[in-house]
């Protein structure tokens, strides 16, 4: 992983959403959904691994298309994946905290390689990453925020709504600090 100083982009994009942070968590953790409430996914699944990692892939509205691997996993207080598209590495950091009124959600993007080498593609990429990630952290806030029966609970009719949710074998992590 590389820091923020090596990389080609780095963004930080923060939002506060009035739901407690295990609702929160629920539609973040839960990658399969993201289509369901991101009107920029087209498609997102976990993957099938045998050595048992947790990679999943998403897509940009049937344009940029990433696959990721899932480096840190705390439930309920974040994650941290590294995806990979066309080349360039994307590291996210994906932090939560909060009481049963609000949460802070945060994500650290950064990234190198790929169409980020050269500065064309770089603001091009750049500029995509920013919109999807607003999207991403607005779309939530609206989901949860707007009153209606699924804002704050996942599906109904699924019998266990978790099943696809990866659970990773835990060495202290920062979000263990």
């Amino acid at each position: 992983m590389f820091t923020s100083d090596q990389a080609a982009f780095a963004a930080v994009y923060e939002i506060e959403i009035f739901a407690p942070p295990d609702k929160v968590w629920d539609w973040l953790s839960r990658v399969d959904m993201w289509k369901s409430w991101r009107h920029d996914v087209t498609s997102s699944y976990w993957l099938e691994d045998s050595e048992n990692k947790a990679i999943f892939k998403w897509r940009l509205k049937r344009l940029i298309g990433f696959k990721a691997r899932v480096i840190e996993w705390r439930a309920e207080r974040g994650m941290r994946w590294e995806a990979v598209s066309y080349g360039a590495r994307l590291n996210h950091d994906l932090r939560i905290h909060g009481d049963y009124r609000k949460t802070h959600v945060s994500l650290r993007v950064s990234g190198s390689g790929g169409p980020l080498r050269l500065a064309p593609s770089r603001a091009l990429l750049a500029s995509q990453l920013n919109r999807s990630n607003e999207v991403f952290l607005g779309a939530l806030k609206t989901k949860l925020e707007a009153g209606k029966d699924d804002s704050t609970e996942p599906p109904a009719g699924l019998e266990n709504p978790f099943a696809n949710n990866v659970k990773m074998p835990g060495e202290l992590g920062p979000f263990d600090r």
